[in-house]
């Protein structure tokens, strides 16, 4: 799985509300405009601003009921779309829809009409950022392919919203399969944030964080299929090794980021480095914290994984067909409970262990009172911590270490007399295994 959440959905937050007032305060954006609707602009803005979204909304709308023949485009789309970000404030999503949706109406139905070059420059800055918010809204909502085209569209209107270019590619990604379209714009926004003849619309206040999660994400497209072909841009017939791009894209994303955690593991999965005894605990916190919601969803669902079920069976195979029951039992790398259920009616006492807390969070969610007890926190201490333990499942946990023993070594320290271990581990093909 790959990470973009935290930029996917909301690169600039709403907090962007406020470029809209930026851009009608330009000398002269207003020279024409109704001024009652642009007294109920100011209104909205403020009472947005404040986090009253009530009095916003009714602000906006009172201001678009009183709009007319001499009131300008930008006064018309900015109500619209202040409006819809003042709807999504007040979680209202079918509303905001609706309001960013008539913003692009009403830019698209009248854009012709301007003759003014900077005029039709400032309208189509503000249609391009309803259209970004448009493609949030539809990306909260689980529409990707519509998330997709109104970002592509805020990428046209504006050729430097380097969020819009993100997002895109990371719905292109993460939700399409779409991973070549995906590189192009991760590498179109990587440009847009590294040139320096236009600054970037809404630039990143630390712009090496920014491109180092792209240059994370490239190195993941590049990763998604070992079969693929690569070239560079600037000689597409010399074919090159998409391994080696891809490393060192990781590498510049550490290099950028530091503390990027999934990078850096990333990075030494692809260097095969000796020295990375397990996944870094922050890693797999990072990794299942992103993925908390749609995690199960993506490995049952779409991945077909059944390696909680498996382990069950053969765990009543071992004890032909009648397990015992056990006092206390560690379901260690927990997730959203998968194993745990199946194990729950041998358990005395059930405890979910998993380094995230998000991913708990949604464990208990989705299973509520499945566990007696569950912990956010490394397995191998709480293997000792809870000593003595009657039986440890851990499905699809333990590929995170690489050296087994230290692990081996706690299970033997926190297990009781006779106790149990049922887990999983992952076959390889030899050349893989032999790195």
């Amino acid at each position: 799985h790959s990470r973009f959440k935290m930029i996917s959905k909301r690169f600039l937050g709403r907090a962007v509300v406020f470029w809209l007032v930026w851009c009608r305060t330009l000398p002269g954006v207003f020279a024409v405009a109704d001024e009652r609707s642009e007294n109920f602009v100011s209104l909205g803005d403020t009472s947005l601003a404040n986090g009253d979204y009530q009095n916003a909304i009714d602000a906006y709308n009172q201001g678009l009921d009183l709009l007319d023949q001499s009131s300008t485009l930008i006064t018309a789309i900015s109500l619209y779309t202040n409006l819809g970000t003042a709807y999504s404030s007040a979680e209202q999503p079918k509303n905001s829809i609706l309001s960013y949706k008539a913003a692009m109406l009403t830019y698209q139905n009248n854009i012709e009409a301007i003759d003014d070059p900077d005029t039709k420059d400032d309208c189509d800055a503000i249609a391009a950022q309803a259209s970004f918010f448009l493609g949030m809204e539809y990306q909260d909502a689980g529409e990707y392919q519509k998330a997709a085209d109104t970002y592509s569209f805020a990428a046209t209107l504006d050729p430097y919203h380097w969020a819009a270019l993100s997002n895109l590619g990371s719905v292109l990604q993460d939700h399409l399969n779409a991973l070549d379209e995906a590189l192009i714009v991760y590498n179109k926004a990587i440009e847009v944030l590294t040139q320096r003849e236009v600054e970037p619309t809404d630039a990143p206040t630390k712009p090496e964080i920014a491109i180092g999660e792209l240059q994370y994400r490239v190195g993941l497209c590049l990763t998604k299929n070992p079969g693929r072909k690569c070239a560079m841009t600037n000689n597409p017939e010399k074919e090159v090794s998409c391994q080696e791009l891809a490393t060192n894209a990781f590498s510049l994303a550490v290099k950028l980021n530091p503390d990027h955690h999934l990078a850096k593991h990333m990075l030494a999965t692809m260097t095969a480095d000796a020295s990375m005894v397990r996944a870094d605990n922050q890693y797999v916190k990072d990794l299942f914290d992103t993925y908390a919601e749609s995690f199960e969803h993506s490995l049952v669902d779409e991945l077909g994984y059944d390696g909680f079920m498996r382990l069950r069976l053969i765990f009543d195979r071992a004890f032909d067909g009648k397990p015992p029951n056990f006092p206390l039992v560690i379901d260690a790398g927990c997730g959203t409970g998968l194993v745990g259920e199946q194990f729950r009616n041998v358990s005395t006492k059930l405890i979910g262990v998993d380094l995230s807390a998000t991913i708990i969070d949604e464990a208990n969610k989705r299973r509520p009172g499945l566990y007696d007890e569950t912990v956010v926190g490394d397995i191998t201490e709480v293997f000792r911590a809870k000593a003595p333990v009657s039986l440890i499942v851990a499905a699809d946990s333990y590929i995170y270490f690489g050296d087994l023993e230290p692990l081996f070594q706690s299970m033997e320290d926190g297990l009781g007399h006779n106790g149990v271990v049922a887990f999983t581990l992952e076959n390889v093909d030899k050349e893989s295994e032999a790195l």
